[in-house]
């Protein structure tokens, strides 16, 4: 009897440290598994985006897609870049836009499968009432406020704001430390230069650009306006 109490005892303690063993690798499992994108650009903006989503180790670049090169080599010697991605490649890997110009953009998108992620920086601060598109880029330090809304493919650089109720349309483009303030509705494919304001309320037509440092005041969003350039404080058209 006191040899089965034994046997009983060191069999439930093996089958205890079993499953202890077994949770613990789960757990490291877990642990160590790593998004990893396919980042498509080459430029400045793919390298700013290289360096946020490796920052920490708990993320992996495995491949850049771009018809270009790095204007630094290094770049190139540690990921493997291509001109094009074969449908399949790198399964499991989501894609990222690295890239500025809407239309370019869409070129990109169209052309590859929808395999499309939305990237926020842990350090960014997003209303959980606010709605944001796939294929977004936001960039460290980014507000978006209380219901405001970015729609497919917008990227916002560090330290730009969307003010609450604000609607940004697809494909636009805002720089570092661009403002738009609450209640603002932004046509599709529009680039806002580093520095730009939008003051509350107003709205902008599609494809229009920005410069940098411009405060628009007024509206721009009657069909005439479609593609101009504003710029200036107050933001004025530039013929």
């Amino acid at each position: 009897m006191a040899i089965r109490h034994c046997l009983n005892f060191f069999k439930e303690l093996v089958v205890g440290t079993l499953r202890v063993v077994r949770n613990m690798l789960q757990l490291g499992l877990e642990h160590s598994t790593k998004n990893r994108y396919v980042v498509f650009g080459s430029g400045g903006l793919a390298k700013e985006l290289i360096a946020y989503i490796e920052a920490d180790g708990t993320d992996e670049v495995v491949c850049v897609v771009s018809s270009g090169t790095f204007n630094n080599a290094a770049y190139s010697r540690r990921y493997a870049v291509v001109e094009a991605i074969q449908a399949g490649a790198y399964p499991g890997a989501k894609f990222l836009l690295a890239v500025a110009d809407p239309d370019v953009k869409k070129v990109i998108v169209g052309k590859n499968e929808n395999r499309w992620a939305t990237y926020i920086h842990p350090s960014c601060v997003i209303s959980p009432y606010a709605v944001i598109g796939a294929g977004c880029v936001i960039a460290p330090q980014c507000i978006v406020s209380a219901d405001a809304t970015l729609d497919r493919f917008v990227f916002m650089g560090t330290h730009a704001f969307v003010g609450h109720d604000s609607h940004i349309g697809s494909w636009t483009t805002m720089y570092p430390s661009t403002k738009v303030c609450g209640g603002c509705q932004i046509g599709v494919s529009c680039v806002f230069g580093v520095g730009s304001y939008v003051l509350p309320g107003k709205h902008i037509a599609d494809t229009v650009k920005v410069s940098a440092g411009s405060v628009v005041r007024h509206s721009f969003d009657g069909s005439e306006h479609i593609g101009v350039t504003l710029q200036g404080n107050p933001a004025q058209q530039r013929v």
